[in-house]
């Protein structure tokens, strides 16, 4: 006697009721893609403002620590300016104008002028900051890039004894009243999309030796 094959063959129909079989919808698929969208754009967006703020900190990190270092190498050379211990070196202010400033100092005390470091100039070329020690080369070095200046602010002012301005059309008669020197010193360095960081330092230095 055959025997009846009892096993049932799985059919869809036997699957319990609310089992959904037909996976996403385009519908759906199409809200999941829009909303991954919308995150990653936000994600974007966030990670470039990080990136451009990032930037920028260190642009302008970079400005302020530049501009300070150059001003601080002119105010320890001009300091020193017109130094003759020995009465005899005949150092103090050569030339000066509102974009340069040299000058000579005895610094090793021997009585006259003819060492590294005894014959200074700093100069604005452009928009390039320079200093040439004469008795090593007479050529410049440029020490800092970017730099600006302007009519009302520029990279040398001059002071006799009295702390009185001395103006520009004096300046070549007036060379031995120069007591004080002040700097302006504008740096300014693209920075990406925010433009362009300017970072400004201003000074005065006492020539004690003139």
């Amino acid at each position: 006697m055959n025997r009846r094959n009892t096993r049932l063959s799985p059919r869809w129909g036997n699957r319990p009721r609310g089992m959904s079989h037909a996976g996403f919808s385009m519908i759906e698929l199409l809200i999941v893609i829009g909303i991954l969208g919308i995150l990653f754009t936000f994600i974007y967006k966030g990670f470039e403002r990080l990136n451009r703020y990032y930037t920028a900190e260190n642009v302008k990190a970079s400005t302020q620590q530049s501009a300070r270092i150059g001003i601080e190498m002119m105010v320890q050379d001009i300091r020193l300016a017109g130094l003759n211990p020995l009465g005899t070196a005949g150092a103090g202010v050569v030339a000066a104008t509102p974009t340069s400033f040299q000058f000579t100092a005895d610094v090793n005390f021997d009585g006259v002028l003819d060492a590294p470091f005894e014959n200074i100039t700093y100069d604005l070329n452009g928009t390039d900051l320079r200093q040439r020690n004469l008795n090593l080369s007479p050529n410049f070095e440029v020490l800092l890039e970017n730099v600006t200046t302007s009519v009302t602010a520029p990279l040398f002012t001059y002071f006799d004894e009295t702390g009185a301005a001395i103006s520009t059309a004096d300046l070549a008669a007036r060379l031995t009243d120069i007591r004080t020197v002040g700097i302006t010193l504008t740096v300014n360095r693209p920075a990406g999309r925010d433009g362009t960081v300017s970072r400004t330092y201003t000074t005065q230095v006492r020539c004690r030796n003139l």
